[in-house]
């Protein structure tokens, strides 16, 4: 879920000329140190999280794996990986209300390499810098492709919290279960006041139109509201881009489903996992832990613990879905290696 990054990593934003149709874009260096202390970081949090819990045994956190392990993993993986391609339909139709469409194979090939670097190699640059560089070399225009990426990741965001907050209305068991509960409701409150405060100040024009090209954050919301202005114009594309959504984030939903089906976990039903995964998510993208480990894992004891499954199969669940992730991203590697943005003349000559 994708991570939602998906997955997925944070939204950063790369060295990359604004404008320049001639120049050659070229992915941030590798900061090593940085890899390094999130590596650091998650081993802390994991070992944090078996020290409050001595009771779990390394064999429930490595499960015994039969046949049906398997099955239930590659169906995991399989899904995952198929909602890749919604997540780019929802990609299409940013761009296209933008003004800058591309061929949906470009953008499939796209997104899967920036999956690729964001789940299956140890960067300091997330994905999306993989994502804004080639669809900007393709377009030649940096400035709506960092915004494509930017308001795609966002409108998932959006949809997170409501995925979330309905299956917990829909289970009335869902909402007596404690502290889960609770943090799971204050997650998605947070996430919505944050996503509403970030439109909101996105949609003024004296402000957040002054910021585009900027950097850092500012730059984001200058991003932000590129896309803001562009979906007024079609009103219609944004319940376009809500409902593709919801598909890619039900599915990733799914896929956590199907990972605990395979560890025979009985009680993280499609409606659990709808419930509880989307703040799991929202946590562990948070820009602290290598591939969210540590951060997941804690959050699937405090929610799925709740519902009754053991501590140490609670951890395994989080491990098998990072490994489902991971596996499903390699679908991408081909795409990061071969799958380099063209020139636009290229792009519109291959249709």
């Amino acid at each position: 879920m994708d991570h939602e990054e998906d997955a997925q990593g944070a939204m950063t934003t790369p060295a990359v000329p604004g404008a320049a149709h001639d120049a050659e874009p070229l992915l941030p260096r590798n900061d090593w140190r940085s890899v390094l202390v999130r590596l650091v970081i998650s081993l802390v949090f994991l070992a944090l999280l078996f020290w409050r819990l001595p009771d779990v045994s390394l064999s429930e956190v490595v499960p015994d794996l039969r046949a049906s392990t398997f099955g239930w993993v590659a169906v995991a993986v399989l899904v995952h990986v198929a909602a890749y391609a919604l997540q780019t339909l929802r990609w299409a139709t940013v761009s296209e209300t933008l003004g800058n469409p591309l061929p949906f194979r470009r953008l499939f090939s796209h997104l899967l390499a920036g999956e690729f670097v964001s789940n299956a190699l140890p960067t300091s640059f997330g994905g999306d810098v993989v994502r804004v560089v080639r669809q900007g070399r393709d377009t030649g225009d940096f400035a709506d492709a960092f915004a494509s990426t930017a308001i795609e990741r966002l409108s998932g965001w959006i949809v997170l919290p409501l995925i979330s907050t309905v299956a917990l209305l829909a289970e009335p068991d869902h909402l007596g279960l404690g502290s889960a509960t609770a943090v799971a409701l204050t997650i998605n409150g947070i996430t919505v006041a944050a996503l509403l405060t970030i439109l909101w100040v996105a949609g003024h024009e004296r402000g957040a139109g002054r910021l585009i090209g900027v950097g850092g954050w500012r730059r984001y919301l200058g991003a932000v509201h590129l896309g803001v202005v562009a979906f007024r114009s079609h009103p219609g594309r944004v319940v376009q881009l809500l409902v593709r959504g919801l598909g890619f984030q039900v599915m990733q939903c799914a896929s956590v489903y199907a990972a605990a089906r395979a560890l025979e976990l009985p009680e993280v039903t499609l409606l659990a996992a709808m419930a509880f995964f989307p703040p799991a998510a929202i946590a562990q993208n948070l820009p602290l832990a290598l591939g969210g480990l540590g951060v997941r894992e804690a959050a699937f004891v405090l929610f799925f613990g709740a519902l009754g499954v053991a501590d140490g199969s609670a951890i395994a669940l989080g491990l098998l879905v990072y490994l489902v992730f991971v596996v499903a991203s390699l679908a991408g590697a081909p795409s990061f290696a071969f799958g380099r943005g063209r020139r636009p003349d290229a792009v519109a000559g291959h249709g």
